[in-house]
């Protein structure tokens, strides 16, 4: 099952800003949570209306997406250090 891969802006912006190693090991896990998302999940958490996202950790760093499987998308909401 193939699903649509979408990135919000800041987290786009918030990458190109990150050492190049560091900055193409986050872009390898966003291409495997796009490629297989429901086997990417190390942690589980919710948004204000209750919806579930997941949580991937990428060396110090926690990347937040939410899979929409009635329109086969994958929506990456948040990268930040996965120590908040």
């Amino acid at each position: 099952m193939a699903f649509r891969l979408l990135i919000d802006i800041e987290v786009l912006e918030f990458v190109e800003r990150l050492p190049p190693r560091l900055r193409q090991e986050i872009r390898t896990a966003i291409r495997e949570i796009q490629a297989n998302p429901g086997a990417q999940t190390e942690a589980e958490d919710s948004d204000s209306s209750g919806r579930p996202l997941s949580i991937k950790i990428v060396g110090d760093y926690a990347i937040t997406f939410w899979i929409d499987h009635a329109d086969k998308h994958v929506k990456i909401m948040d990268i930040h250090s996965a120590d908040c």
